[in-house]
């Protein structure tokens, strides 16, 4: 699989999953370049606002389909991550997930800074703290990437993962996650902020582990229906534990992060046995997600603020930014993602 969370021998490809990440990350590029950027110009986009009235407010789904997006990256993650840690030892691991995530991410805060997006004097550490993702867990926060919020929480995981490698067969590794989650969130007031900042990054880890859960119970069958039922419901649990204390303002039903990670699970669960067929186009898309995903808050909101301010219709804008962005990212998967995942492949093959 290709995307921030590994690899796998294609003959045992999970194919339903290059759909999903598909329409994860074009979802959140729906989200930012259809919705977020018009509206602040000033230029709301028609159909956008369609979708809005028809679809997503009445079904409960809330930032235009952005965070539905990000729910399903984040149960990706947690499947296919589970799936590469039954098989992987803890140096092949590790060293396949840095070289996955922080050379686009380099490439990355790379772009930001050429563009002039953030704003005043940087500093080296500030640089080399967004590289790293620790910005994210760092007060004062300066972020330059704006859409890599996610991307600590995912290396997070990772992170939990390569410490429970000891286990790495054994499903009850859930367990160990959830307990962790749980008392970052009980403890995240104890350590002054920068735990804080901790705090609220681990509280987004229950829909990974719930990822977690579907591999292992419904992908692996390595829990019986007891157990897949009783972990999937504490990671549920969990994860409104730390809405409601970390993100009150998405527990009420209008303002739901939950509705839309049911609707994920239920698309996810609901795909999971089902033979889709391996179009070039969607493997394409997926192999491109994470670039796009990066790239389309630069260079392509960059470019659709241009020509909306040069009175461009806003929906020939948005399709040349989405379409720069595309190509853009093609270009970074095959001159950055791809070298690095060979390379990662060269340095973990006899390990």
């Amino acid at each position: 699989m290709n995307a921030p969370d590994g690899s796998r021998d294609p003959a045992s490809r999970y194919v339903f999953l290059d759909y999903l990440r598909a329409v994860a990350a074009w979802l959140v590029v729906w989200d930012h370049m259809a919705n977020l950027v018009p509206q602040r110009m000033g230029q709301p986009f028609a159909p956008a606002g369609w979708v809005r009235d028809n679809v997503t407010d009445p079904l409960g789904i809330i930032q235009d389909f952005g965070w539905f997006g990000v729910v399903l990256f984040f149960l990706i993650s947690g499947f296919i991550i589970s799936d590469r840690a039954a098989v992987e030892s803890p140096y092949r691991f590790v060293v396949r997930r840095l070289l996955r995530i922080y050379p686009m991410m380099a490439v990355a805060v790379a772009l930001s800074i050429a563009l002039g997006i953030p704003s005043g004097p940087l500093s080296l550490s500030a640089i080399l703290l967004n590289i790293s993702l620790i910005n994210y867990v760092v007060v004062p926060q300066v972020v330059l990437v704006g859409v890599a919020w996610t991307l600590i929480i995912e290396m997070v995981f990772y992170a939990l993962t390569a410490l429970t490698q000891f286990m790495w067969r054994s499903p009850h590794r859930i367990a160990i996650n959830l307990a962790f989650v749980t008392v970052v969130i009980c403890q995240r007031s104890a350590l002054g902020p920068n735990f804080v900042l901790f705090a609220t990054v681990v509280s987004y880890l229950p829909v990974l582990v719930m990822g977690q859960v579907i591999y292992w119970w419904l992908a692996a069958k390595r829990l019986s229906w007891p157990f897949g039922l009783a972990y999937l419901t504490a990671a549920w649990s969990v994860f409104l534990l730390g809405v409601r204390a970390i993100h009150p303002e998405f527990a009420p039903a209008a303002n739901s992060y939950a509705i839309s990670v049911a609707y994920g699970l239920l698309l996810f669960v609901a795909l999971l046995n089902v033979r889709l067929p391996e179009w070039r186009v969607v493997r394409f898309l997926s192999d491109t997600s994470y670039s796009v995903y990066l790239i389309h808050g630069l260079l392509g909101e960059q470019l659709l603020i241009l020509m909306i301010r040069h009175h461009a219709p806003v929906t020939l804008a948005i399709a040349v930014a989405a379409a720069v962005s595309l190509g853009a990212s093609w270009v970074t998967f095959r001159l950055v993602e791809r070298p690095t995942q060979r390379l990662a492949r060269a340095l973990t093959r006899s390990r």
